[in-house]
């Protein structure tokens, strides 16, 4: 059976991706190592801060970072999908200018999976001719994060770091077939915390340059802004990738997760219905508005997250309300000065496009009348208390709302066990990211026994009553039981846990290992018994 990383890598560079594991590994370890310590300092009280030791390099406003390669200059729109054939063909029709191929947060880490990812990706890196190309988006990878393991290659007998499998093999098949085409290596680094973990990178990336034989400084980075931690440090992070970052983006719901992870135990800090996020509320345009200012100040694109709205079908009502929404969102993000967003979904191309157009338009005509300047770049420095402030967010918990983080989370679950990394429930696409959000809701109004809007209090005894008919009502809808099963006991064992785990998708991982390998038994059993026959 194909195996992954080996079926795409010969035996030479099979034994290159061991060096590099051997000689990353032991900086990971401190990186996690640091993660938690700065963890359990926020849970004692500490606030975070900016680091008094780069602020000479925050204050320099003579650097900035190198200019981009000629197609990731115009970067309106950005369409993530995970990188399956059909995920594929659609997002090369949909009129992006970027794909995002995510091998995190959209693609069920199997060997199977991950190897026809990396197939596909190598299919579309193979169609790719000269000069960029009118309509054919520009294609980028987002490898795993510095968190993740890989299972299935161990080194030294322990599983190797995600991140530097999935780079490397990436690298290794299409690196060059790439930068022959006219174009290069493109990656999106997920959910970084430090300028620490972008030194990591930059160096993962420059090793395998070197073992690959590539072009010094070809890889080309941007950076998703996923951590409260990051956006104090997102000077530090670009000046560490000062010769490889050609932009940052903002990731709202990873964001409003990664918010809950820092600060959940805190009182003052319990959040209402997921709904009830809009990027006007003070900590998220707080936060949105760092990265503008710090791309703008050093020379980055600055692309804007998307709205998890799902769009598709005759065009009703329904769609033409979504599409409403996602014109205004992407409206306040050009108005802010991003430069470009993301999305979700194909038929969301065109919408979240326009409102970018008529920006660049107008401010066009503006500067030929009057030369006005751009977006203020600011200063490097963070409103820790704007950043924190969650007050003045409407609404609050709601019964509908526990339902809804119930429903989604377990219809995801099971389903991602069963090898779906997308979902689309009740006009919202879903993928690992926001059931991380949904599941740390949970767990903070019932550790902080929230006084729920209809008047109930989260307790253990309506968790599960709840869990109860979220079940009846997925086995109605046909949910494979073990499966369903798994599901519930993750979902049900991080809400309940006095410390809640930091990734959920760590655990996820280890039953997804038990439920692949117990698939795999089967198919060999049914193949044995039909040479048999």
């Amino acid at each position: 059976m194909d195996t992954y990383p080996a079926a795409l890598l010969d035996e030479a560079l099979s034994q290159r991706l061991v060096e590099l594991e051997r000689t990353l590994r032991p900086r990971r370890r401190e990186l996690l190592a640091d993660r938690k310590e700065q963890s359990r300092a926020v849970r004692a009280g500490v606030e975070l801060t900016q680091e008094p030791a780069s602020a000479a390099l925050r204050a320099d406003l003579g650097w900035q970072v190198d200019p981009p390669p000629a197609d990731l200059t115009h970067r309106l729109v950005e369409l993530a999908t995970p990188p399956t054939a059909e995920h594929a063909k659609g997002a090369l029709a949909s009129g992006a200018d970027v794909w995002v191929a995510d091998l995190e947060d959209m693609l069920v880490p199997t060997p199977h999976h991950l190897l026809a990812g990396q197939r596909v990706i190598a299919q579309v890196a193979a169609t790719r001719t000269g000069d960029p190309e009118p309509g054919v988006p520009t294609l980028m990878v987002r490898p795993r994060g510095l968190h993740l393991d890989e299972a299935h290659l161990e080194v030294d007998g322990q599983p190797a770091s995600a991140s530097v499998v999935d780079t490397f093999t990436f690298l290794a098949g299409c690196a060059t077939v790439l930068l022959e085409a006219g174009t290069g290596p493109y990656l999106y680094l997920p959910k970084l915390e430090t300028a620490a973990e972008a030194l990591w990178w930059d160096d993962l990336v420059t090793r395998c340059e070197t073992a690959l034989g590539l072009p010094a400084g070809c890889v080309r980075v941007s950076v998703l802004v996923e951590t409260v931690q990051a956006a104090y440090q997102l000077d530090e992070i670009l000046h560490a990738l000062r010769h490889r970052v050609t932009g940052l983006a903002a990731g709202r719901w990873d964001y409003i997760f990664s918010h809950l992870r820092t600060y959940g135990t805190r009182p003052d800090h319990v959040l209402p219905d997921r709904d009830a996020f809009t990027m006007n509320t003070r900590f998220l345009r707080t936060y949105s508005d760092l990265i503008v200012r710090a791309c703008h100040r050093r020379g980055v694109q600055a692309i804007g997250g998307p709205i998890a709205l799902a769009a598709g079908g005759p065009f009703d009502d329904s769609v033409a309300m979504t599409h409403a929404r996602v014109h205004r969102d992407k409206a306040r993000e050009a108005k802010q000065g991003f430069h470009g967003a993301w999305v979700l979904h194909p038929a969301l191309v065109p919408v979240a496009r326009a409102p970018f157009e008529e920006r660049d338009r107008l401010a066009a005509t503006a500067r030929e009348v009057a030369g006005g300047p751009g977006t203020d770049p600011g200063e490097g420095t963070v409103d820790a208390q704007a950043l924190r402030d969650v007050s003045t967010i409407p609404g609050g918990a709601t019964l509908t709302g526990v339902r809804t983080a119930m429903r989604s989370s377990l219809t995801y679950l099971t389903g991602w066990l069963a090898g779906e990394g997308t979902a689309t429930l009740a006009g919202h696409v879903e993928d690992f990211g926001t059931v991380e959000l949904a599941r740390m809701q949970l767990w903070q109004w019932l550790s902080h026994g929230q006084r729920l809007a209809e008047g109930p209090t989260m307790s253990e005894l309506l968790l599960d009553r709840m869990l109860e008919d979220e079940v009846a009502l997925l086995r109605r809808r046909g949910a494979r039981e073990d499966l369903l099963g798994h599901a519930v006991d993750l979902l049900r064992g991080s809400v309940v846990a006095e410390e809640p785990p930091a990734f959920l998708s760590q655990q996820a991982y280890a039953v997804l290992l038990r439920v692949d390998a117990a698939r795999a038994e089967g198919e060999a059993s049914d193949a044995g018994s039909s040479d048999a026959a």
